[in-house]
This record gives C-alpha cells, structure tokens and sequence, in this order.
C-alpha cells in the first residue's frame, strides 16, 4: 500500500532513519509505531477494566451510591448554558 504522508510525519520519517538507528526503511518505524499503539490502546482498556472492576466491587460493598441520573442532566444542562452552548 503506498500512503503520501503529511509533511510533519514524513519529516519525523525521515529522522527516525536518517540517524543510522534502528530503522532501516519506513515500514520499519511504522510497524513500530503501531506496535505502540497497540499496547497503548491495551493498557488504556486494562485500566478501564480495573477501574470497572473496582466500581462493582464497591457497589457491592455499599461504599458507593447509585447515580442520580436527574443531578447530572441537571447539572450538564446548566454547564452547557453557562458556557452559551445549550438554553
């Protein structure tokens, strides 16, 4: 697959190889960027999958409440119109 890249990338590209590291060609920087990202994306779900977990366990303990679905609508419309987005 060939991709014109925007000139911020490319520039970053061509950095990446012209410093005799690593990289040998842009496949390579790319597939480790998207090594990158990949464990970035699991370790953001990891974390919401902890955070989560901590929430039901709290909830069955009784330490948190049930949210009050019409505080935070109330709430959120008055933000909104405060910041002239929403009357």
């Amino acid at each position: 697959m060939s991709y014109a890249f925007p000139d911020d990338i490319q520039k970053r590209l061509a950095a990446r190889l012209s410093d005799g590291g690593v990289y040998q060609n842009e496949d390579d920087v790319l597939r480790d960027a998207m090594d990158a990202l990949d464990q970035l994306e699991q370790d953001r779900l990891a974390a919401w999958n902890e955070r989560n977990r901590l929430a039901v366990e709290q909830s069955r303990q009784g330490v948190s409440k049930p949210l009050d679905d019409q505080r935070v609508l109330t709430r959120l419309r008055e933000r909104l119109a405060n910041e002239g987005i929403f009357d």
